[in-house]
């Protein structure tokens, strides 16, 4: 597999979504097992990572420059001293990913933002259980309780935290901050026997975080809005993705296979129409694609809460889904850049500027002649996004003879064999 790795890396950006598009579609053990062989961490990533095993509160990694060796009281140390904390949760369409996916681009966070603004970070990149093995609340269940570990047993101010996350890891905080801004508001269902004896799992009530970075989120199970329509040709998330994530991640409400599942309360989260104020952190950054297939729904997501008081910034570029994150799938690099320089400029007014009291507008005008595409307010539509760079990037798109990318994607299938005889272990 580490050929393949390797390859996929000298691949052209259409090339990647190709082989994502064909990763997603496999069943879960297959998927996962491809996915997280393509992305486990290569040696130049271990002294950034410390393991964290199942504990009864969390399970994952703390990510941050020479960790990997820090005992307790050094790693709490460090924790303490930290500028910024990144709680941090991954996407995969609740059925794939790691802690340690996206590590090129976690240890970018923590190395501009100390090069641009001499800040420490560390991030918390959590794990937790995935279907369809493990199916809604679990996930759900999992973040919470990584999150009051964070703020009430390690005792980190959440005044210093950021929270993280993109696709479904970012639906999953929406949750977490949804449900923990007033337990009192909701009847919590679990999967633990001891903990309904008891009355149900003990959800408190825990603080807001002082911001939080949305990539791609995912908003709603409904796959209806017009960038479904317009932008299913260029994304490696497709109809059939949605609905694989639908069947493996919900109950279903009747014993026919096709029936219908049982609807999180996140992924109604679109229909709200207010109150976003209560449970949202009161600065909130997000990046979306203007070729993904999510985009629509989060853009109105974003609109709704920018006029219910939340301080939110959406940047929209020619991209696909998860691009901040999957960053192999982006073929300008400066972009890149620009969208990491608006990323530490967000950190540093949302974290540090409130403690020294310190102006920051000139943040917001710099960026504006960075050449970074702001989301319009109001009812303007967002700009569509020129004509001969889509037929470029559906060209590259529809070639799929080349000899590299052909060479992955058979050695992707030579896999399959064994992914699908494998298991998965999860803690429990």
């Amino acid at each position: 597999m580490d050929s393949v790795r390797k390859q996929l890396r000298k691949l052209p950006p259409g090339a990647v979504i190709k082989v994502l598009r064909k990763v997603f579609a496999y069943p879960a053990p297959a998927a996962r097992m491809i996915l997280n062989d393509i992305t486990r961490p290569r040696k130049s990533h271990k002294p950034w990572i410390h393991k964290v095993a199942w504990n009864n509160a969390w399970s994952g990694c703390w990510i941050g420059e020479h960790v990997n060796k820090l005992d307790d009281i050094a790693l709490k140390r460090r924790i303490d001293q930290a500028d910024i904390i990144f709680f941090n949760v991954h996407g995969g369409g609740f059925r794939l990913g790691t802690c340690t996916m996206y590590m090129d681009t976690y240890i970018r966070w923590i190395t501009f933002l100390k090069k641009k603004y001499n800040l420490n970070a560390l991030i918390m990149s959590i794990d937790y259980r995935l279907a369809p093995e493990y199916k809604y609340p679990s996930p759900v269940e999992d973040v919470v309780k990584a999150y009051e570990h964070l703020v009430q047993t390690i005792g980190v101010e959440p005044e210093r935290v950021v929270v993280t996350g993109d696709s479904a890891g970012a639906s999953l905080l929406l949750e977490m901050l949804f449900l923990t801004h007033d337990p009192s508001m909701f009847e919590i269902v679990t999967d633990d026997p001891e903990e309904e004896d008891i009355g149900g799992p003990m959800i408190n009530e825990l603080p807001r975080p002082a911001g939080a970075v949305f990539v791609s989120p995912l908003v709603t199970d409904e796959t209806t809005s017009e960038s479904w329509r317009v932008n299913v040709k260029y994304d490696y998330i497709s109809q059939n993705t949605a609905k694989v994530i639908k069947r493996d991640y919900f109950e279903k409400t009747t014993n026919e296979p096709d029936g219908p599942t049982e609807a999180s309360p996140i992924l109604g989260i679109a229909k709200l129409q207010t109150g976003f104020h209560a449970f949202l952190p009161e600065q909130v950054l997000m990046y979306v694609g203007n070729k993904e297939v999510l985009r629509d729904d989060a853009l109105d997501l974003a609109e709704k809460a920018e006029q219910d008081g939340v301080q939110w910034e959406s940047i929209v570029e020619d991209c696909v889904h998860d691009w901040f994150c999957v960053r192999e799938v982006v073929k300008d690099k400066a972009l890149l850049d620009r969208a990491d320089t608006v990323f530490a400029d967000f950190c540093y007014r949302t974290v540090v500027a409130p403690r020294e009291g310190r102006a920051v507008d000139e943040l917001s005008a710099r960026r504006a002649s960075e050449g970074l595409e702001a989301v319009p307010e109001g009812n303007e539509e967002v700009e569509e996004y020129d004509d001969s760079s889509s037929e470029e990037f559906h060209e590259a798109l529809s070639t799929t003879d080349t000899e590299l990318e052909a060479a992955v994607l058979k050695k992707l299938e030579d896999q399959l064999p064994t992914a699908r005889s494998s298991t998965l272990t999860v803690y429990v």
